[in-house]
């Protein structure tokens, strides 16, 4: 391993924060990948890592230095573990590694049935790429391992690769709480479905019952084929992607669910009205901040966006609201919402929740606690 010196004060940051270096503290022209120690005044090995070329110049894997395979081994397995242990019942997709919450800063892994599909947000993975695809395949009912690119500062290049076994279709078919999903990883977003969504779709279909629900930003119909199985009166699912509803309709299909009794709008969500005063209101939009200078424009969007669902929201009914903007915090979030909404009715927070289970976040990591859910009850 190649050997850095480190001052007292970034011991200090590598002990309490997220295992990053960055280069505006340590600057270094190590290739990508190199396995590096890191060592204090006293010549004393404090932590070790792979360099970078990113903004982040060390991604630290510990303190003690290890063989990189043994480490990926047993890190990989117990990241499986741990998802195998506390995983929902008839549920073959989720997220089986979300980077630093296991240990691996930089590698996002989520399983669709057989099929992993992995994204690298850092370069130093690529010249190990072959060793941890290795680790993966040997994961227990996995039969392909599939990269997805579009990760501007590390492959910068759309579509992806399969790795390892047979070439990966159009779609798959998997489970969520019993439920059937069609998923596209190669053109889908992110890997091909919102897996931390999960826990509140299925929150979302155990309030459905006659009722009228909308969701807005529906993408293929996830929070839609809950409401519908849980006994909605009309789903009203809005996106901009034609293609995504057309595959929200199958997914109806695929779940003994006539998708011709619903509606489904491909349209601009931020500007769309309903026709009639809803029970269940959904809105779940991308990410609207990609940097600080775009922060506040975020906090404006959602103001705008809880005021006009607000608007369209029965009495007595509920607004479920959601963002995946990292850069913004829950309460700046909250905040936004609270602007937004307070001019029509009056209003109580049911209940509020983060990331699932198989989304593990480091425990100072703020910048990784990304998602928030909302429900907020109309009282009149």
């Amino acid at each position: 391993m190649h050997r850095l010196p480190i001052s007292k004060q970034l011991i200090g940051k590598i002990r309490t924060l997220p295992p990053w270096i960055f280069r505006s503290d340590l600057n270094h022209s190590l290739e990508d990948g190199m396995l590096v120690q890191l060592i204090d005044n006293n010549n004393k090995v404090v932590g070790f890592g792979l360099a970078d070329s990113g903004d982040i110049s060390i991604r630290v894997l510990g303190r003690s230095p290890r063989q990189l395979k043994s480490l990926l081994e047993q890190r990989i397995q117990q990241a499986h573990q741990l998802r195998v242990r506390f995983g929902p019942a008839n549920t073959n997709c989720f997220r089986l590694i979300n980077g630093e919450g296991d240990g691996l800063s930089g590698i996002i892994a989520d399983v669709y049935a057989d099929t992993i599909v992995l994204r690298l947000y850092s370069k130093c993975w690529i010249p190990h790429l072959e060793l941890i695809t290795n680790i993966l395949y040997k994961l227990e009912g996995i039969t392909r391992i599939y990269r997805k690119y579009g990760v501007r500062n590390v492959d910068g290049k759309k579509g992806g690769t399969t790795l390892l076994g047979t070439k990966l279709p159009d779609h798959l078919l998997v489970k969520e709480h019993g439920i059937t999903f069609l998923v596209r990883p190669k053109k889908g977003q992110k890997t091909g479905l919102f897996l931390d969504q999960r826990e509140h779709r299925r929150i979302i279909g155990s309030m459905s019952k006659d009722k009228l629900v909308s969701n807005l930003f529906a993408y293929n119909g996830g929070f839609s084929i809950y409401a519908a199985m849980g006994g909605a009166k009309r789903v009203y699912s809005v996106d901009i992607a034609a293609q995504a509803l057309e595959d929200a309709k199958e997914i109806f299909r695929l779940n003994n669910i006539n998708p011709d009794k619903h509606v489904f709008e491909a349209t601009d969500a931020f500007k769309w009205k309903s026709p009639e005063s809803m029970d269940i209101f959904i809105c779940d939009p991308p990410s609207l901040s990609k940097g600080k200078q775009s922060d506040a424009n975020a906090q404006k969007a959602y103001q705008d966006l809880a005021h006009n669902c607000a608007k369209q929201v029965a009495k007595g009914s509920v607004l479920a609201t959601a963002s995946c903007t990292a850069r913004l915090t829950s309460k700046e979030w909250e905040r936004s919402i609270i602007r937004g909404i307070r001019s029509h009715g009056q209003w109580s927070w049911m209940w509020r929740s983060y990331e699932p289970i198989d989304h593990p976040v480091m425990l100072e990591h703020f910048e990784a606690r990304y998602l928030k859910f909302a429900l907020l009850h109309r009282r009149n």
